[in-house]
């Protein structure tokens, strides 16, 4: 792996750090592909700090990784935590975001899904809000209000954590355009730690698991995803997390800025959004979310096929490293 050059100090963006879990094996993988995108494509914030969470100790780093990533100057942090559903694996990376925000000394902080990758300078910036996020990409298990079949999990949620329903505003989802009640991707999260907007989604996510509260009680088969499959024990808490950061967001009366769609682009649903795309709407693409689109053969990714509006340089690195994900 080369060493990228640091950029000139006078560009660099202060007091911003980059956030996310790396763990052996995939997730080892995805988070050096990520970290090397940030030093090489970052633009003002390839100096940025980034700090390596490592929730687990029985999957601890690898030596190589741990050189890599000291290569890449990523701070490695290893801060077990337990967590309520050990068959869902977001809720490591929901209660070690939390213990993490209440340490951090960082004025902003940046939490990328470790499947994705930085190709151009990204729109990272709060614009004055408390906090910056993408809608989901599809509604889901998310609710457009009384009548919708999610709306009884939605509602005993906010009364579980106490929060008046009708204060949640409304969002458009990227992908299905549905208008729901708000809720935001976990894949990008800007964020002042300050707000404790972490720590009061852990919070959150506790209350709903003892209440034994769950999106989809009547999944029986794993799924995959981008860092392996999901068991169906956990495939029925997919997508509490973001309901529970969205909830919290509310609570905690935050202002959020809509991040634009250049950002946490979802490239598996890159046919879904072709008219969209074709109408101009995602022009220079700096931020990707790539899921399992990294494994196998290449002519399933768009971006390999030259149809998205994402720097040549970038890709001819993508083509070079992501052999590993085969």
């Amino acid at each position: 792996m080369q060493i990228p050059l640091p950029v000139e100090k006078n560009d660099r963006v202060t007091g911003v750090e980059f956030v996310f879990i790396a763990e052996s094996g995939t997730l080892e993988k995805q988070s050096l592909l990520l970290c090397e995108s940030i030093r090489r494509f970052g633009g003002r914030y390839a100096d940025a700090d980034i700090k390596i969470l490592q929730p687990r100790r029985e999957r601890t780093i690898s030596k190589e990784g741990r050189e890599q990533f000291h290569a890449l100057r990523a701070e490695i942090m290893d801060l077990p935590v337990v967590s309520p559903c050990p068959e869902y694996g977001t809720g490591y990376r929901v209660m070690v975001c939390a213990v993490y925000e209440k340490y951090s000394q960082a004025d902003c902080l940046v939490f990328l899904d470790s499947d994705s990758v930085i190709l151009a300078e990204p729109d990272l910036e709060l614009k004055g809000a408390d906090v910056a996020a993408r809608p989901v990409d599809i509604k889901g298990m998310c609710t457009t209000g009384e009548g919708d079949p999610n709306d009884v999990y939605w509602r005993e949620l906010c009364g579980v954590c106490g929060v008046d329903y009708e204060q949640i505003p409304e969002v458009t989802t990227t992908v299905d355009r549905v208008r729901i009640k708000a809720s935001y991707n976990g894949g990008l999260t800007v964020v002042k730690p300050q707000r404790g907007l972490f720590q009061k989604t852990a919070d959150f996510f506790l209350r709903s698991i003892r209440e034994n509260l769950a999106p989809w009680p009547d999944v029986r088969t794993a799924f995959p995803t981008g860092h392996g499959m999901v068991s169906a024990v956990g495939g029925r808490l997919w997508g509490s997390s973001q309901a529970c950061m969205s909830l919290a967001i509310t609570a905690l009366g935050l202002s959020l800025r809509v991040l634009p769609p250049s950002l946490n682009f979802p490239l598996h649903s890159y046919v879904e959004l072709l008219p969209t795309i074709a109408n101009g709407e995602y022009p220079h693409i700096s931020h990707v979310h790539y899921h399992h689109l990294f494994r196998g053969n290449h002519c399933d990714n768009p971006m390999f096929a030259g149809k998205l509006d994402v720097p040549k340089e970038a890709i001819a690195w993508l083509r070079a490293n992501t052999e590993k994900f085969a």
